[in-house]
């Protein structure tokens, strides 16, 4: 309770001082330790200090906290974190394991409920009751009781066939929880998934796929629009005569954008952000678990193509209604990015790694721990951002604008003249249009101008390359599929240039680490401790290799931009939007 407390009033977080985290850690580890400890006490009664389970897990925590306090923080990293954490939860586990096996803790916890008495539950183990309070029974049943009371508490219970209503689809079966507004529509295959989950995550599922009052089946909707009806996905009526929105969630099932030659282009822009909204949405909690670094990578990258989405058709939305949405994203897109940009860093370094001698890695931990630390505090700062009110508002927010049609329809005459609006008349010009814009870089950046182009010029450059490519990927639906090969081509020169950019900007952050000696602070910065470059050999042996990396980036530039700005890349191009007529 004192350790709970100091917490509170302390208010302690990730960002508190290492005394005040330490302090709370101690005094919340001990406290659960002595509680354990008592307990086992009580149910001990005879000979307590006789249990050599009790023993070893009062001296394991004890060694675990002692440990702890030794180490933090300086040495607070892994494998000394092992050190700490495993002597103290295996204590732990231990005086819970010594409260299992023993009759008294059975009986207390589980009286009146699991037996009716101290004879009945030796008489079901076979023993009498006297040797049952002998603290060595080592009799199997004891332990099968143990196993048994364990699997109850973890496993979810059956729920009562009165809550669920099944009703048969040609190929799906629904499964409706709840009632009204509060139901929960799921497939068949997400009740199988999800029958081996704790209720906890049970729980978390539903909540995901309920976000909204109801579920709506997109084919409901698409049907209603087929048969003329004037509604709006967003308010399809249920049969109870309530209205029903689509929750966000559904989105993440599109499998691909269906945008048409015929769509107007800001309908064509709904499809295409409803379609990476899910995306991003999909990718949320994996993110959040941070198990797996490609979650964050594809969640960024969804993001990311809703901002290029939005910045490549702006002349076609209606950006007053959009404006806040895109701050939004380009929010999300730059948290995100942090985080993600580090884990580059950290890539790249083993990569730099996996030949070198373990004396070489050791040169390496003072970077690497930098970086850490670094990606710790961005990453904590992505959490609080992403489990923010505000995060899940623009989401609920931004679902309920993409679904309602009436604020994505586009007028085909203005002032009495016809306007191009369709996909088919519009994309040609804007294709060709930032495909010149590329070209136009030719005479900066031709092996035979005498012109040295910038990284400046060379970054700027990447992001018309991304630009094409985005745009040519958003509607390569409706394209010829001569633009597979178009976007892999520009797909390698943009990767080109973006290996680029990273090595110029790792070598300045390298660089300004061997001044400072924290990531990320300038090495100009007057407060920060200058140092020299002897300090951090392995640091100086990476910079080299991101320097000859940039080199050989450099090196192969032309090639790629040669396949890029040849005839037959034109001509692909060209075959590939023909493909818009006959689509």
């Amino acid at each position: 309770m004192t350790g709970i407390l100091f917490v509170m009033v302390a208010e302690v977080s990730r960002y508190s001082e290492p005394q005040v985290i330490m302090t709370s850690c101690i005094l919340t580890g001990l406290g659960l330790m002595l509680t354990m400890a008592g307990i086992n006490l009580s149910v001990l009664k005879n000979t307590p200090f006789s249990s050599r389970s009790f023993l070893a897990g009062v001296f394991l925590s004890m060694g675990g906290l002692l440990l702890f306090s030794v180490l933090y923080p300086e040495s607070w990293f892994y494998p000394e974190l092992a050190y700490a954490v495993v002597p103290y939860s295996l204590g732990i586990f231990l005086l819970m394991i010594n409260l299992f096996v023993n009759y008294h803790a059975v009986y207390y916890l589980y009286q009146g409920s699991f037996m009716e008495d101290r004879s009945a539950l030796a008489k079901n183990i076979n023993v009498s009751e006297n040797e049952y309070n002998d603290n060595n029974i080592r009799d199997g049943s004891v332990m099968r009781t143990f196993a048994g009371i364990l699997l109850t508490n973890l496993l979810p219970g059956h729920p009562d066939k009165s809550e669920y209503s099944v009703s048969d689809k040609d190929d799906e079966t629904f499964v409706t929880v709840g009632h009204g507004l509060n139901e929960v529509t799921e497939t068949r295959d997400d009740i199988f998934d999800n029958a081996d989950l704790p209720d906890e995550t049970r729980a978390f599922n539903y909540s995901v796929k309920a976000e909204e009052d109801a579920v709506i089946d997109d084919q409901v909707a698409e049907k209603a629009d087929q048969q003329g009806s004037e509604k709006d996905v967003d308010s399809v009526s249920t049969a109870n005569g309530t209205k029903a929105s689509v929750p966000f969630s559904d989105f993440i099932f599109m499998k691909k954008t269906n945008v048409k030659a015929d769509d107007t282009m800001r309908e064509a822009s709904r499809k295409l952000l409803m379609y990476h909204f899910g995306k991003m949405v999909e990718h949320e909690r994996g993110t959040k678990v941070g198990k797996d670094t490609e979650e964050l990578h594809d969640m960024r990258v969804a993001a990311m193509r809703m901002r290029s989405a939005i910045e490549v058709l702006e002349d076609y939305l209606d950006m007053k209604e959009m404006s806040d949405h895109y701050k939004n994203i380009k929010s999300t897109r730059k948290v995100l990015g942090k985080v993600r940009d580090l884990d580059v860093f950290l890539e790249k370094i083993d990569e730099f790694l996996e030949d070198h001698p373990p004396e070489r890695r050791a040169e390496m931990d003072p970077l690497t721990d930098s970086i850490l630390i670094e990606r710790a505090k961005n990453r904590g700062k992505m959490l609080v951002y992403l489990d923010d009110s505000k995060f899940n508002k623009f989401k609920n927010n931004f679902t309920d604008h993409l679904l309602h049609k009436k604020s994505w329809k586009m007028k085909s005459f203005k002032k009495g003249e016809p306007v191009p609006t369709r996909v088919k008349d519009v994309l040609p010009v804007l294709l060709y249009e930032q495909f010149a814009t590329v070209r136009a870089y030719d005479v900066l950046v031709s092996p035979e101008t005498e012109h040295t182009p910038s990284f400046d010029q060379y970054h700027e450059l990447r992001i018309d390359v991304k630009i094409l490519r985005y745009t040519l990927e958003f509607f390569r639906e409706v394209l010829d599929s001569e633009s597979k090969s178009v976007i892999k081509d520009l797909k390698a020169l943009q990767d080109n240039l973006g290996d680029m950019h990273d090595a110029v900007v790792a070598l300045e952050l390298l660089e300004n680490f061997e001044k400072s000696g924290k990531w990320g602070e300038d090495g100009n910065n007057k407060s920060s401790e200058s140092g020299s470059l002897q300090d951090y050999p392995g640091v100086d042996a990476y910079i080299e290799y991101r320097k000859k990396e940039l080199q050989d980036l450099l090196d192969a530039f032309p090639q790629a931009w040669a396949n890029v700005i040849e005839p037959d890349f034109s001509l692909r191009f060209s075959k590939a939007i023909s493909g818009i007529y006959t689509s």
